[in-house]
């Protein structure tokens, strides 16, 4: 049974990212591909610009993906698609349910009052998710509230929003597979699409984390998503409009320089915190520029914990940071000096494996995040193995052999190279023609010999009607026992003793 396999794909502000993972019969997911390309300014915010330029990276890496010596020759027919962008946020909600008597609380109940949470909300904004925080049940607060009886239940919800346009923008994006229509048109992938934030969170933060309290950062390249776990459930998310890229561009802007080369000093030589060693004008002039807007970025992130109403001893699990951007040399220290808050950085876990595409835990974490979401479908993302044709013979093997005739004639084998049915020593005993099967002698006249030609000449040779039993109407020898023995000594009469041969053989 061919193992089950997911599609992810993340569009991001500084690239398109793509893998496959392989599940197999025990659960465990294995990373068996993955393939990125870089995109500059048709991505802002997270939010997809150019559309038409996104397409291309999205085929570029799709490509990429089915032609992967671990994915080929399947095709992927469904894609799970990160969302996110700079408009994600959330907000909290209520709702309530009475009832008459004692009645049961189903999961019916709890996505009633999911929908009743929702009713007030800007109309402008797209529902990505409801996140109960808490129930209270008849006067009982409780965390899971499916099971329970009571008179009444009241809901509190997290609800994460977005602005339309985000997912509006991801549908104009062309996506196919390399599998086609019988037209030859392609064929438009399935989509899923899964809240990036939630998925990251979920693979990022333990459940000790999540229910001490904590913060998860995740820093890429042009937003800083904050999203504040507590209790065991999301209290607050927002995405900031700054991130790694906003280094990069004061550095082109102090250094006078192209942002591609800003960018290289940035990964390679810029730190969040100068180091004391640092020598030269252009390390110090690098390493203040860079500290002073990661410390911009890290008052923001601080700004934002204020502004949930949470304090510094509310979040005693800390921060967690996660992203590309984090990567930058003492940018955890960093945190830690101006938050006072004990600072990690989050690898991917066990869930889904590197496998052999060498993807490391801590910078493919997203990656490997979103191929580790449930998200409520079934099935494979790729199509099966097609069914494979018989080998072909090897060269150096006799296309005749007892086992070839065997093989070739078997009922539905195709004939790879076209070769004519020759006789065989199990069909023909050439040194006893007295034992040769008469019917197989049949078949053997039809092929080495056409019909006699309608009129005019030919430079075929025909059968001649001086043979006995030549039969006029059809054009061919009639069958019949001894024919070949009979054939040689009317051949022998004719030449030796002049006649045309015993006439009466069969008797």
């Amino acid at each position: 049974m061919d193992a089950r396999y997911t599609a992810v794909l993340e569009i991001g502000s500084s690239k398109v990212k793509g893998a496959v993972a392989r599940t197999d019969s025990d659960g465990a997911a294995t990373l068996v591909a993955m393939h990125q390309v870089s995109t500059t300014g048709c991505v802002r915010h997270g939010r997809v610009q150019n559309i038409q330029e996104v397409a291309a990276a999205v085929d570029e890496v799709l490509r990429r993906l089915e032609n992967d010596p671990a994915v080929a020759p399947r095709k992927i027919r469904r894609i799970r698609v990160a969302l996110g962008g700079r408009s994600v946020r959330s907000v909290h909600s209520e709702a309530e349910a009475r009832f008459g008597e004692e009645t049961d609380i189903t999961p019916e109940t709890i996505e009633r009052l999911k929908r009743e949470a929702t009713f007030n909300l800007p109309a402008d904004r797209q529902v990505l998710a409801v996140l109960p925080r808490t129930y209270k049940v008849d006067t009982t607060k409780v965390q899971k509230a499916i099971g329970c009886t009571c008179r009444s239940i009241q809901a509190k919800v997290t609800v994460v929003l977005a602005d339309p346009s985000n997912r509006t923008n991801l549908e104009r994006v062309r996506m196919t597979g390399g599998a086609d229509t019988p037209d030859g048109q392609p064929v438009a992938l399935e989509r899923v699409y899964i809240p990036r934030q939630l998925a990251i969170a979920a693979m990022a933060l333990t459940p000790s984390e999540q229910q001490l309290g904590c913060v998860l950062v995740d820093m890429g390249a042009e937003t800083t998503t904050v999203s504040i776990h507590r209790e065991g459930a999301l209290q607050s998310l927002v995405t900031l409009p700054m991130g790694g890229r906003n280094i990069t561009i004061d550095l082109a802007g102090g250094l006078r320089c192209t942002e591609e080369q800003a960018e290289y000093i940035k990964v390679n030589q810029a730190s969040a915190i100068a180091d004391s060693d640092a020598s030269g004008i252009d390390a110090k002039e690098i390493n203040s520029y860079s500290q002073a807007r990661a410390g911009e970025i890290i008052a923001n992130v601080i700004h934002r914990i204020e502004t949930a109403g949470f304090k510094t001893a509310d979040l005693p699990a800390g921060i967690i940071l996660t992203g590309g951007a984090t990567g930058m040399r003492r940018m955890a220290e960093l945190f830690e000096t101006q938050t006072k808050m004990k600072v990690r950085t989050a690898p991917a876990d066990n869930r889904v494996r590197p496998g052999t595409t060498g993807a490391d835990p801590i910078t493919s974490l997203e990656i490997m995040a979103l191929a580790a979401w449930p998200a409520g479908v079934d099935g494979s993302d790729l199509s099966a193995l097609p069914e494979t044709a018989p080998e072909r013979p090897a060269e150096d093997e006799d296309p005749y052999g007892h086992d070839a005739v065997e093989e070739r004639y078997q009922p539905g084998y195709r004939n790879p190279r076209g070769y004519d049915r020759r006789r065989y020593d199990d069909e023909s005993d050439s040194d006893d023609v007295l034992n040769d099967d008469p019917d197989d002698d049949d078949d053997y006249e039809e092929e080495r010999r056409p019909k006699r030609p309608k009129g005019g000449k030919s430079t075929k040779q025909y059968v001649d009607p001086d043979y006995d039993n030549y039969d006029e109407d059809n054009g061919k020898n009639k069958g019949g026992r001894f024919k070949g023995l009979r054939r040689l000594m009317t051949n022998f009469g004719k030449t030796v003793i002049g006649t045309t041969g015993p006439e009466d053989m069969d008797d």
